[in-house]
């Protein structure tokens, strides 16, 4: 028996070794495991973290959970907050250069109040993935201080408006068709090289396809006082469109059916109110020239040129001329718009010319009449057979051809006013009145003496036993007269009979007469029966 010590190889790879070898193989798979499913990390800066917690504020999109806070810190200059958040990594396809993100907390603003939902749950961030983007290597992201009106996932079409001012218009300021919403302004920003105001509206399918290459648009903010020829006029538009201010449009009915939908991003112009759309769609314009002599105050640029009630154009300038037609210092230079009167073909100058110049010849004349007792607006009217005939003529220029006008109906009241004033004080009223005074005074002095003397009382009754005498005279004649008749039919008129009614006749005649001088007689004088006659009593 050997004491030499065996030596035996040793195996390379003991069975030991397995047990630690299988738990890093493990534990690899589960670190990749948990990588997979861990999904994209983020930044993103806010100006502040109001309400934003670790481990509770959630990321959502479409009200669904697809992230959470992990960390907030400052940035570097302190100016503002970058929290990082861990996404869900389902949705990594989701995240792209166009992605924006928000805080949804309770906001209160002109176009209504939302985030009501987050005084219970509290503040969360929302995701907008701004449709298809590039890449997911962005992982730094600003928030959005307001959170935007239309998502990507919205169905629709944006378009753009050119406006002079903004008004009350805002982001979220509803867009309107007939009155019913059908989108909302998304944005705006100031074209100062321009000097105009570009508005970004979006509007919800289907309706974006009532939107047409000829749509016009206007705004229906607040609401407007107008004080004009036909009084006061009140525009209000609806409630929300107080508030929030609003948008409408509509396509002119004759072309809604030959222009096709406008291709999004399509800018149109803004008019100020509706009836700054029907004055831009005037294309076509004849001016004449019209003399006026006397004050035109009320009578403003725009005003309206009326024929029988209806505007056929408008005034478009107003100024002094004393170098042409004497007594008429004023030059109103009108516009006859013939796209007012009729649709359709629009009749050229020389056909508009024909027109008038029958009607002047049939006495036609421009006048100036107030359309308003409260504003004192002035109009032009286009008076048919206000006159004589008359023709058109060219002004002093050549420029224009000008129409034959008239007094306005308000300065000849004014002018027959001023001539009964000027009459009223050539009147010897100073004398008439004097007269009539002293006549006055006079007759107090003989009412004050018959008075004193007491005889109108005696007259009186002296009058009315006169009257009673006189009816019963009357009587007698009557009855006589009567029986004169039956007798005529029974006795011959020369019979003596005859003679001597005639002859009593006669005497009570002369007895009527001597009644009726002596009733005339107490007329004038009544103190005669007491006193007697002025020779008796002498």
């Amino acid at each position: 028996m050997s004491n030499e010590p065996r030596v035996s190889r040793a195996k390379i790879l003991s069975p030991v070794w397995f047990i630690p070898f299988l738990a890093l193989v493990i534990a690899g798979w589960l670190a990749f495991q948990a990588w997979k499913a861990a999904g994209p990390v983020i930044q993103i800066e806010f100006r502040d973290a109001a309400g934003v917690e670790v481990g509770k504020t959630k990321v959502r999109y479409r009200d669904v959970e697809i992230g959470q806070v992990k960390k907030i810190q400052l940035n570097d200059d302190f100016n503002s907050v970058r929290v990082t958040v861990e996404m869900a990594a389902y949705v990594a396809p989701l995240i792209n250069d166009r992605s924006n993100f928000w805080v949804v907390s309770p906001r209160v603003s002109r176009s209504g109040v939302s985030g009501i939902e987050t005084l219970l749950s509290g503040v969360y961030i929302e995701m907008d993935s701004g449709g298809e983007g590039e890449g997911l290597d962005k992982t730094s992201f600003v928030g959005l201080e307001e959170p935007p009106s239309v998502r990507s996932y919205d169905q629709g079409s944006s378009y753009l408006l050119m406006a002079d001012t903004l008004g009350t218009l805002d982001i979220g300021s509803p867009v309107y068709h007939r009155q019913v919403p059908v989108g909302e302004v998304t944005g705006y920003k100031l074209l100062a090289e321009q000097g105009k105001v570009q508005i970004r509206f979006f509007v919800k399918a289907p309706y974006n396809r009532l939107i047409r290459q000829h749509s016009q648009f206007w705004n229906v903010s607040g609401f407007g006082v107008n004080v004009g020829l036909d009084g006061v006029e009140l525009d209000v538009g609806s409630l929300s469109a107080l508030i929030a201010g609003g948008i409408e449009f509509d396509t002119p009915t004759e072309l809604l059916t030959q222009t096709a939908p406008a291709e999004p991003g399509r800018a149109f112009h803004l008019f100020a109110d509706r009836d700054a759309v029907s004055e831009g769609a005037i294309s076509v314009s004849y001016p004449f020239m019209l003399r006026f002599n006397g004050s035109v105050r009320g009578l403003k640029v725009g005003a309206p040129v009326e024929y029988l009630g209806i505007q056929v154009g408008q005034v478009e300038h107003v100024s002094l001329d004393y170098d042409n037609v004497p007594g008429r210092n004023i030059n109103v230079l009108i516009a006859i718009q013939p796209e007012r009167i009729q649709g359709g073909d629009v009749p050229t100058k020389e056909q508009v010319v024909s027109i008038l110049t029958e009607l002047v010849e049939e006495g036609m004349q421009a006048r100036l009449n107030s359309g308003s007792l409260i504003g004192g607006s002035l109009y032009v009217d286009l008076v048919p057979h206000a006159g004589e005939p008359g023709k058109i003529i060219e002004s002093a220029t050549g420029d224009y051809l000008e129409l034959p006008t008239a007094e306005s109906e308000y300065s000849q009241i004014a002018r027959q006013l001023s001539e009964i004033v000027e009459r009223v004080q050539t009147f010897p009223l100073e004398e008439i009145g004097g007269d009539l005074k002293g006549s006055l005074k006079e007759l107090r002095v003989v009412i004050r003496q018959l008075r004193e003397a007491n005889l109108a009382q005696d007259a009186g009754h002296i009058l009315d036993n006169l009257r009673m005498a006189t009816k019963g005279l009357d009587g007698t004649v009557m009855q006589v007269e009567q029986t004169l008749r039956s007798i005529d039919q029974t006795v011959a008129p020369d019979s003596a009979l005859s003679h001597t009614l005639t002859e009593a006749l006669e005497d009570i005649s002369d007895a009527a007469k001597s009644m009726e001088q002596l009733t005339d007689e107490l007329y004038r004088y009544p103190d005669a029966l007491l006193r007697g006659k002025e020779e008796d009593a002498q």
